[in-house]
């Protein structure tokens, strides 16, 4: 129920804000999104799991739609699947960073998974970002990229017990790196360090196309956070995530879909140009 209370929320705000955020997604001066689409939207995929080389990457590629895939560089697949990798990659999928570890915060509830040496806790930001630096150079190994998007383990950005933040080191590191909140923001309010996703993994087709719906109302951008596909864990179901793709195509006139890269990096541009700070 987390995840709906989440969502309803962030259409409630979409609800009080909708005359601005639709007049900015399509005033001449404002911001626009390629092709005339009312919104962009990523799909991304967490931890380097099997079930997304076996099941989401062909769904995708009979679709004609790209993925960002954040990859853990200790991943099982990172074993012995890098070549799968890598012709994911070349056929024009995005792989981000989605740290060496995995290290999440051991001390909140339902965290005993995490182990006593990944606990972001103990960890400073001199370890975090030679850890990032570390993913970086193995995932340039693999596709030969030299920027990289990020995506937060657990969706946390702070080390030391709670007390330091290490978006000071994503922001150096990252074009853009993706949260887990399902807030839907105007362009204008689009956070870079920490972009807002949508977790589609409650099953529920309707709240999913809620969302996307919500995202196009405010001309922003709708990101899909997902781990296993029908397999693993935290799992999409096959069949809903072939909706979805399904969905996207069939309103391919008012939805950009393209890499968490590419789209941050058209946003940015978009902030250049208006002269939008960027978070």
């Amino acid at each position: 129920m987390t995840r709906f209370r989440h969502l309803l929320l962030a259409l409630t705000v979409v609800a009080l804000a909708r005359a601005e955020s639709v007049e900015e997604a399509v005033a001449p001066e404002g911001f626009h999104w390629p092709h005339g689409a009312q919104a962009a939207v990523c799909l991304t995929y967490d931890d380097s799991l099997a079930s997304q080389l076996d099941v989401a990457f062909p769904q995708l590629e009979a679709m004609g739609l790209k993925g960002t895939f954040f990859l853990m560089g200790n991943g099982g697949t990172m074993v012995d699947r890098v070549e799968d990798w890598r012709a994911v990659a070349a056929a024009g999928h995005e792989l981000g960073s989605h740290s060496l570890f995995h290290p999440c915060r051991r001390g909140l509830p339902n965290r005993d998974w995490v182990s006593v040496t990944h606990d972001l806790d103990v960890y400073t930001l001199d370890r975090l970002e030679k850890e990032l630096l570390i993913t970086d150079t193995l995932l340039h190994a693999i596709d030969g990229e030299t920027e990289r998007t990020f995506a937060y383990p657990c969706g946390e950005t702070v080390v030391e017990h709670g007390e330091v933040s290490f978006l000071p080191v994503t922001r150096k590191l990252f074009i853009a790196s993706r949260g887990v909140d399902p807030t839907i923001m105007a362009p204008r309010d689009l956070k870079f360090s920490n972009t807002p996703a949508f977790d589609p993994s409650h099953g529920d087709l309707q709240a999913t196309i809620d969302y996307l719906e919500a995202c196009a109302e405010a001309g922003t951008v709708a990101v899909f956070l997902m781990h296993g596909v029908e397999g693993d864990y935290l799992e999409t179901p096959e069949g809903l995530h072939q909706q979805i793709l399904d969905y996207l195509v069939a309103h391919k006139d008012r939805f950009w879909v393209d890499t968490f890269k590419n789209v941050m990096t058209h946003a940015q541009g978009e902030f250049e140009r208006l002269g939008w700070p960027v978070e």
